[in-house]
């Protein structure tokens, strides 16, 4: 997490940085007022507290942590073993014969192979959250109930983990559907909580210092849990067993939800006004689907570069959400890894986000965070298909580690990016709306790559083939980038300034400490000094 560099006054700023809030009738209290003192435990890092004295971002970093350490248990360990259970219900072999590989399981299990569970339940989840979606934007653009609807999402989210804990060859399917359940309710959790991302400041730059901490905060709390349940298990000779280290795995989770969900729902999020009234006659259901549509059309109308953001990051997103499913099923279905073994992959892919977060970071101030994301997709194409050429069968570990880290680069680059941009290139004054279009956008397509790799897969045509068509999702994005545009014209088109890309700002600080900007020409040597120096501050 991020904590203030050090006491020098002439870097000193609050975590809002804006003379004008974006919403000023609700923003965020500032910590340095004196009607909104800090607690003592409020964590600390040389004396200057974490996140700038911001509650609200002390909760967001914390709230990834929290579902993260879920979203990664059941990931790498608990479909790992549904995923092996449900083939021994269908009668299918789960141990190689002596010198020989497992056979092909071709029986069914509910309809469907048991190497298209994961999948199809992906699109189960896919299409709930989509239609859920619009609902909880409405509920957070026209009531008051944003943070009561997060406290009671959370504690059920915390809840429905608890039985995952007692997996088993009776209980799998009721697993199985018990986590296609928490998958929606943590999508409902996370499209509240993103809500708040863009009320955390008005500065472009701390921002980005911030949303790439968020990122590595998630992404190095899942390489902790990862090492903790995967060296325990290893240490008491258990790595082996699926069914215990899934077990295990959710027991962790469970506690870390328990413990870390109720803080930041709690005491860390505020209470936020509607930001519109609710037009008589009309259903919150109703009117969450009627918003996004004329807001879809507004933006289509005004906004040609954030329409292209949205359209590329729905392709992208439903790339990167579907990695996870199908590595995992990949792995254990045609590389025949155990559930330790997913974790060590899945491990490594985390341990690549984190420079991965460090690329985004750099890229998007050497460039703009549009081209920072293209690049991204240009290594997650490349990576995705040299796993479908090169690793192809049981014993390439070395290959399957070493691509998993590549994997989990460009996710930690391209997430990073995203965070930023759906920050940054939408008008001021509809923020909370339109992140809720981003995370829609993000969601609507989520079904549609599982679903390409299922019918692949039970017309009996090789995985490697459905692992590559993953691609076919991130070059869309990509042409989509292409179209979309620069980074500056991105911010011009909603009227707002910008220090990435072509156009810098000399930065400076009043006595009160806030920023003040004026455009300047990335060729004013002064001005590019100036900017490079405030942002290795930050």
């Amino acid at each position: 997490m991020t904590a203030e560099p050090s006491s020098n006054a002439e870097v000193t700023v609050p975590y809002s940085v804006s003379a004008e809030p974006m919403f000023c009738h609700h923003s965020p209290p500032m910590a340095q007022s004196p009607h909104h003192q800090l607690p003592r435990c409020y964590p600390k890092w040389r004396g200057q507290p974490f996140y700038r004295g911001n509650p609200e971002g002390l909760g967001w970093a914390l709230d990834g942590v929290a579902r993260s350490i879920q979203f990664i248990g059941a990931g790498a360990f608990l479909s790992t073993t549904l995923l092996r259970l449900a083939k021994e219900a269908a009668g299918c072999e789960t141990e190689a014969p002596e010198g020989e590989m497992i056979p092909e399981c071709n029986e069914t299990i509910y309809g469907i192979k048991p190497s298209s569970l994961l999948t199809t339940y992906t699109m189960v989840v896919g299409v709930a959250s989509s239609a859920m979606l619009p609902l909880i934007g409405a509920v957070i653009d026209y009531t008051p109930h944003r943070l009561a609807v997060g406290r009671a999402v959370s504690f059920l989210y915390t809840v429905l983990i608890f039985p995952t804990i007692f997996l088993n060859d009776k209980t799998w399917f009721a697993v199985a559907v018990i986590q296609v359940v928490i998958s929606v309710v943590g999508w409902v959790q996370t499209s509240i909580t993103y809500a708040y991302l863009p009320e955390l400041t008005t500065d472009e730059l701390l921002l980005g210092e911030w949303t790439k901490s968020f990122t590595m905060t998630q992404f190095l709390s899942m390489v902790l849990y990862l090492a903790v349940i995967i060296g325990g298990l290893t240490v008491v000779g258990k790595s082996g067993d699926d069914v215990l280290t899934s077990q295990v795995a959710m027991i962790v989770a469970f506690v870390a939800n328990a413990t870390i969900l109720p803080l930041v729902w709690g005491f860390l999020f505020e209470k936020r006004q509607p930001l519109h009234s609710l037009p008589g006659g009309r259903s919150l259901w109703t009117q969450g689907f009627r918003q996004l549509w004329e807001t879809s059309k507004h933006i289509s109308k005004n906004y040609r570069s954030l329409k292209w953001f949205y359209i590329s990051v729905a392709f992208s997103d439903a790339g990167i959400q579907t990695l996870a499913t199908v590595a995992i099923t990949y792995l254990t279905d045609q590389l025949q890894f155990t559930a330790t073994e997913n974790g060590v992959a899945i491990l490594l892919m985390l341990c690549g986000s984190v420079p991965g977060a460090w690329i985004s970071n750099f890229a998007t101030r050497r460039f703009d965070p549009i081209r920072s994301s293209m690049m991204a997709l240009v290594l997650l194409i490349t990576a995705t298909a040299l796993v479908s050429i090169f690793v192809t069968g049981p014993g390439q570990y070395l290959r399957t580690y070493i691509m998993a880290f590549f994997w989990g680069t460009g996710v930690g680059w391209k997430w990073t990016c995203d965070r930023l941009t759906a920050s940054s290139v939408i008008p001021e004054g509809q923020d909370t709306e339109l992140m809720g279009v981003f995370l829609f956008a993000g969601q609507c397509l989520s079904w549609l790559p599982p679903l390409v790799f299922t019918a692949i897969n039970e017309a009996g045509v090789s995985q490697r083939v459905g692992v590559a068509s993953l691609n076919v999702w991130l070059v869309m994005s990509l042409m989509g980038y292409c179209i979309m545009g620069n980074y500056t014209t991105a911010r011009e088109q909603v009227n707002r300034a910008t220090v990435f890309g072509n156009k810098m700002s000399t930065v400076t600080l009043d006595v009160g400490g806030a920023f003040q900007s004026s455009a300047n020409t990335a060729k004013d040597t002064h001005t590019t000094n100036t900017l490079t120096n405030e942002m290795d501050n930050l």
